[in-house]
């Protein structure tokens, strides 16, 4: 790297700046640990949210009904680190009782440092162990053991030991007693949260800008390393890492730019890199915390490790158990960063995380070049990572669909920014392949964004003779490039796949314009001499798609996307920006009001509701662009307007603090 280039990246203020914020953000990531220690510190273990490292002794998980368990067997074992024994620990075990008769009941006996803590015989359905550690001020372990005698065997097809099926643990300081994390715990906060504090100066935000942002992540990594069990397991989450990959994303873009442009980003362009940079590592300080359940993610490692083996068509059953091809986009996108690390699981999160911080900062050059408000492209780049629906389904571990979002938000950006002018060859088979990328993720992205694209492209068409044709014309032949790209790859592949649905929207079809209808219905009756039972089937209606709107976007982005349409209305706007968002929530109200109205059967009901939940998931930017057109208008409109923008910015900030720290709070 060339050394003048280094002496104007970092002379100046910016060392000044990095300093006041890691100085702030040191400090506050340790009062944070210390205060949410006494609040989240517990050891706990949750059947429902799988087995923590620090016990041996239970069995995978299983579940009866709403009944999450985890049987154990003849002794299960409890080693949590990091643990405060200056004072007494009041612990409970939550047991359920599915021993059969001919096992008799079960005798337990609870054992720590060499004490018998708790002797009893469970008979009862449901049992509540309930015994106090000691204090041992030399040790900076919790270790005691359950053992449970005698034990059975289920039968010849289940050879396990059993003893009881434990629901799960906690233990919580004692009464009246004070708790200090371990000194670990608060050196990794504190270290953390200074190396962001660097990272944010020396990108050259301004002191206020760059001590707030390190601030917030102070908060964010001190409050998830004191929950749970990171409090009391050394390295989880990564913060040191993590703070690595937040000066990754956030210094690349910035040394990159140098060498496009002598001058370097703006100071909106900087900050809008840091906010999506600092959305990006929060995110996965809570989704690599170990108390945080991975639902699908095992799943999505199982399939990128048969693409990694060579195996790339397969299908997958959908909840209504109908096989539909599973798109593998995300999987061949991450393979060549396989070689990092064996943990696949971490590596699709993070490579998620990663080009969903990429793709929404694309945001703020579409908002900026287009609209000229520079402000409203970084509220853009910001409210978008506060949405609640993106955010829930990150933590579902629905990865490929995340994926196969940020990377439709990538092709509309281009779609909506590229001038289409010079080089227009070039960036239409740009935006083909971008779009083609998409296509290939997700079956519900292909759904949605191709309509999208093709309503773009009609948009931008009645710009106006100059202004649209040009673009429009690169915008459907990407499109259908796209779709080539798509069909021939990979879709075309599951032929055989497609001839039941084929065959039953014909069959649809001729029904309703009443050709063959005469002979189905008494073949129907026929067939069991009733006549089939009349369903409830699910109808979303208006009520539905309002209550399905307000949950993903959250109150305070509609309330604000609300106040910048009407914004952009009286300003009469009429440009690629505007024919975009136009182009996003016709797809959005054509989708929604087909769910509104039609019926769907029973078995197909949770794959309607997923359906809906992507359509609005695919909306979530015209609804943030929206949000930050009002925001920015608000703020600007006088005193009384301006609290009000602030106020739902905070609402939509606690709102999406609530929805992370939700993953590991039970």
């Amino acid at each position: 790297m060339p050394m003048p280039l280094l002496t104007r990246f970092s002379r100046g203020p910016a060392w000044t700046t990095a300093a006041f914020a890691a100085f702030l953000a040191a400090a506050a990531g340790a009062l944070v640990v210390v205060a949410a220690f006494q609040r989240h510190g517990s050891i706990r273990v949750d059947a429902s949210r799988g087995i923590p490292a620090f016990v041996t002794g239970l069995y995978p998980t299983e579940r009866q009904g709403k009944d999450y368990f985890a049987w154990s067997g003849g002794r299960v074992s409890v080693r949590a680190g990091l643990v405060d024994r200056r004072a007494a620990w009041q612990c409970q075990a939550r047991l359920v009782n599915w021993r059969p008769p001919s096992a008799g009941p079960a005798d337990v006996r609870v054992e720590a440092d060499g004490r018998v803590l708790l002797e009893r015989r469970v008979s009862e359905p449901r049992a509540s162990l309930d015994f106090a550690v000691p204090p041992v001020p030399a040790r900076r372990d919790l270790d005691f053991e359950v053992a449970v005698s005698p034990t059975f065997v289920p039968g010849p097809q289940d050879p396990r030991e059993l003893g009881l099926a434990f629901e799960g643990l906690r233990c919580d300081p004692a009464a009246g007693a004070w708790a200090w994390p371990a000194r670990q715990v608060v050196a990794r906060a504190s270290l953390s949260a200074a190396l962001a504090g660097l990272v944010l100066g020396i990108a050259g935000l301004p002191a206020g800008a760059a001590a707030g942002l390190a601030v917030l992540v102070a908060v964010a990594q001190g409050f998830s390393l004191a929950s749970g069990a990171a409090a009391h397991l050394p390295g989880r989450p990564p913060v040191s890492l993590l703070a690595g990959l937040l000066a990754v994303l956030c210094l690349l873009p910035i040394l990159a730019a140098r060498f496009v442009r002598p001058q370097g980003l703006s100071t909106a362009a900087r900050l809008a890199v840091a906010v999506s940079a600092c959305a990006c590592c929060l995110k996965l300080v809570f989704l690599l915390h170990p108390d945080k359940t991975l639902v699908d993610a095992v799943f999505h490692a199982h399939r990128f490790e048969m693409v990694l083996a060579g195996r790339f068509f397969f299908t997958q059953l959908s909840t209504s158990a109908t096989p539909f091809p599973y798109a593998i986009g995300l999987y061949v996108f991450a393979a060549p960063w396989a070689a990092l690390t064996a943990d696949h699981v971490t590596l699709l999160r993070t490579v998620v995380c990663a080009c969903e911080a990429a793709a929404v900062l694309l945001l703020y050059p579409l908002v900026a070049r287009v609209w000229g408000d520079r402000a409203a492209g970084v509220a853009a780049v910001a409210l978008y990572h506060l949405a609640p629906l993106p955010i829930a389904v990150l933590g579902n571990a629905n990865l490929t669909n995340h994926f196969g979002q940020s990377v439709a938000v990538a092709a509309i950006a281009a779609a909506a920014g590229w001038s289409f002018a010079g080089r227009r060859a070039a960036e239409a088979v740009g935006l083909a392949l971008v779009a083609g990328l998409a296509f290939l993720s997700h079956v519900g992205t292909f759904a949605v964004l191709l309509p999208t694209l093709l309503v773009l492209a009609l948009a931008t068409r009645g710009l106006g003779r100059d202004a649209g044709r040009i673009p429009a014309r690169c915008i459907l032949a990407a499109t259908a490039l796209a779709v080539v790209l798509a069909v021939g790859l990979y879709w075309g592949h599951f032929f055989e796949v497609y001839q039941p649905h084929i065959a039953s929207a014909k069959a649809e079809l001729a029904a309703a314009f009443g050709r063959g209808s005469s002979a189905a219905a008494p073949a129907a009756h026929d067939a069991g001499g009733v006549p089939p039972a009349r369903t409830t089937p699910l109808q979303l209606g208006f009520s539905g798609a309002v209550r399905q709107t307000r949950g993903a976007f959250g109150l305070p982005l509609i309330a604000l996307a609300v106040a910048g349409a009407s914004s952009l209305a009286r300003r009469r706007r009429a440009d690629r920006l505007v024919a975009a968002l136009a182009a996003w929530f016709a797809a959005w109200a054509g989708f929604l009001l087909w769910s509104a109205l039609r019926r769907v059967e029973p078995p197909y009901v949770q794959d309607a509701w997923e359906f809906i939940g992507r359509v609005e998931m695919a909306t979530t930017p015209a609804v943030a662009i929206l949000a930050a057109c009002g925001a920015a208008w608000a703020w600007r409109s006088g005193r009384l307007l301006r609290a009000v923008s602030a106020g739902l910015v905070l609402a939509a900030l606690a709102g999406g603090a609530r929805a992370v720290v939700s993953w590991i709070l039970f």
